[in-house]
């Protein structure tokens, strides 16, 4: 079970996406109930190969559209703005792995949120 659905058990409320790069379109979030866990762009990542499961984040259907299929003229207006999609990639990286540990998916022994 994906990580977005068992927060929502355990609390009642959906995770967020983390991702956001529609923001940067100017467009908003689609709604939270297709929140999905998503692999970012690293190594290892292509045509029917992801990267490791601790480089994913929760994005809801829109960013993850845009993370792994947006069209010419979406993925133009994103190369417009490669730091703050880098940021974004970077920040929503932190933020799921913080809800994620915070709801005990992630364990660390002897770990501490801080």
């Amino acid at each position: 079970m994906a990580a977005p659905s068992i927060i929502q058990q355990k609390t009642g409320v959906m995770m967020p996406c983390t991702l956001r790069i529609c923001s940067i379109l100017g467009e908003r979030c689609s709604d939270p109930d297709t929140n999905v866990m998503a692999h970012l762009p690293g190594p290892g990542k292509g045509t029917a190969t992801k990267v490791t499961d601790l480089a994913t984040v929760c994005a809801c259907h829109r960013c993850h559209q845009l993370l792994d299929q947006p069209s010419p003229r979406e993925q133009a207006q994103l190369e417009l703005y490669p730091h703050a999609v880098a940021d974004r990639f970077f920040k929503s990286l932190i933020e799921t792995q913080a809800m994620l540990f915070a709801h005990g998916i992630i364990e660390v022994p002897d770990g501490e949120l801080v």
